[in-house]
């Protein structure tokens, strides 16, 4: 059996095997497995808003004896009996269905979500240091060829350091000679060879792209395409109803939704979403987290609103309401199609929960923490707080934007079990009325903002004191015209009245005695 070096076996995968793939990997898992628990969490706050238990019996014990201890452990283990279920359960498909566009409709909506959770920010940058070898075969005297040949040898997922960050200025690659390395006996073990020093920094992110909030929103634009796809296959009446209100519910709230983000992105003036959690990771006056929600608490609310909408979440479910439409879009599947249905929902949920934390909550970004931890707020670069040496602090940065998209979520589910489902014309009317002339309202005045501080006046291009205080104001003041706008502008239709049914069997029924 022929020798294996462990060093040689890791710098093969290392170089091989993309390293965002293990990141995309855990991410993924975590994703499923947090929506397997949001399913759970989701039945018990419906629980406790109806004042009873929910689940509470099953536990990991699988029925025997010598794992009882593991019985119970409230209501842990249903999630996995939930799974169990869908894949045991009967894979039923109606007879004139389209049987191609009736399996894929479920895997448009889970690839989307997939694909849009890469470009999250969840954990900073890691910079590291490292010494790359130089190949006999390139020039030493040629800079460029240096920098492309250490470039090629660092690991996929990272990126070297090409600039100084504080001045801008191209660094130096300069090759050194690294001496052979001899035994004891003078034996040669190491050779001498050309090498050059190298800074890298490593992404708590798949996919880091400047069009990252961009990708975002147009990956999750695609999910409409396997509800009406879902709905259309299924050949139902109540099917095909659910898909249609399903496109024009989600189709009118992308409009706000996609103002609302670009709010953010004309006050940063990028689309990078790991450059807005960097520029809201400090603090005014030492006291207020410099966090969007305090700047742009409409925005907030708007972007809340429409993630509500595009998950088609209550009381924005009239796609799948069962009181008129029996199941809506997804009234025929069953088994794994409707889980995937399902756990879609769930994940997208996860996935616009954590935007939400990057965009208006300051991402990673954790006030007071630094006092207690220095290393949390990186203290490599000022003007990149992202930046840290230590890996620990990614990871648990990874879990503070965890905790922040798992109060949106359950915002999501307190919404559910308080508010009452819309009237279909009261959906529309919410987002072509309200949300749309708001967000623009919003929107130009953040742009009279920028253009008064301007670039030169923020720093990092950061939002200052006086530009959030003015931000604010417009906000409060949009909100106090609204509320009182609304009482002024007169009603000239009732949409509750009684409309006469001429051809009705009933319109002329005779009221019962004394009424």
């Amino acid at each position: 059996m022929p020798d294996i070096n462990p060093q040689k076996a890791i710098d093969f995968l290392t170089s091989t095997i993309p390293g965002w793939l293990p990141l995309l990997v855990v991410i993924h898992f975590s994703v499923l497995g947090m929506v397997a628990y949001l399913i759970l969490l989701e039945r018990k706050v419906a629980s406790y808003a109806q004042d009873r238990l929910g689940p509470n019996r099953v536990g990991f014990d699988f029925g025997l004896p010598f794992l009882a201890w593991l019985k119970g452990l409230y209501g842990l283990g249903q999630p996995l009996a939930d799974g169990m279920k869908f894949l045991l359960k009967e894979d039923y498909r109606a007879k004139n269905v389209d049987k191609v566009l009736f399996t894929i409709a479920p895997m448009i909506m889970i690839i989307v979500i997939i694909i849009s959770v890469a470009t999250v920010p969840f954990g900073g940058t890691k910079q590291s240091h490292g010494t790359v070898e130089i190949p006999a075969t390139v020039n030493v005297d040629d800079p460029a060829a240096v920098q492309m040949a250490a470039a090629n040898a660092i690991p996929i997922a990272t990126r070297l350091v090409l600039e100084d960050t504080k001045t801008g200025e191209p660094l130096p690659f300069v090759p050194r000679i690294k001496a052979a390395e001899l035994s004891a006996s003078g034996e040669v073990l190491e050779p001498a060879k050309t090498v050059v020093d190298v800074t890298y920094w490593w992404d708590f992110q798949p996919a880091k792209l400047d069009i990252g909030v961009l990708l975002i929103l147009a990956a999750l634009s695609l999910a409409v395409y396997g509800v009406v796809v879902g709905a259309w296959a299924s050949n139902n009446k109540f099917s095909f109803l659910g898909g249609l209100r399903a496109t024009a519910s989600m189709v009118s709230y992308e409009i706000p939704l996609g103002i609302s983000i670009l709010i953010i992105v004309v006050m940063f003036g990028t689309l990078d979403l790991s450059v807005i959690v960097d520029r809201q990771a400090w603090m005014w006056g030492g006291v207020i987290p410099a966090w969007n929600v305090f700047v742009h608490p409409l925005a907030f609310i708007m972007f809340l609103i429409c993630i509500h909408a595009e998950a088609n979440r209550a009381p924005f479910d009239l796609a799948e309401c069962e009181a008129e439409l029996v199941g809506g879009y997804h009234t025929e599947y069953s088994s794994m199609r409707f889980a995937m249905f399902f756990l879609a929902e769930y994940a997208g949920m996860v996935t616009t929960a954590a935007v939400c934390a990057a965009l208006f909550f300051g991402g990673w970004h954790l006030p007071f923490v630094d006092k207690i931890w220095p290393a949390f707020s990186g203290g490599v670069d000022p003007a990149f707080p992202s930046l840290t040496e230590s890996l620990l602090v990614c990871i648990v940065r990874a879990a503070v934007v965890m905790g922040k998209a798992v109060f949106v979520l359950f915002v999501f589910m307190w919404v559910r079990w308080s508010l009452p489902r819309f009237r279909f014309d009261q959906l529309m009317n919410l987002s072509w009325r309200a949300l749309i002339p708001i967000s623009l309202l919003l929107l130009l005045a953040t742009t009279l903002a920028v253009w008064w501080w301007g670039p030169e006046g923020r720093a990092h291009m950061r939002v200052g004191g006086k530009m959030a205080l003015f931000l604010l104001g417009v906000n409060v003041v949009t909100l106090v015209v609204i509320m009182f706008g609304s009482k002024l502008i007169p009603v000239t239709d009732d949409p509750n009245r009684r409309i006469r049914v001429t051809s009705s069997r009933y319109a002329n029924t005779p009221l019962p005695a004394g009424v």
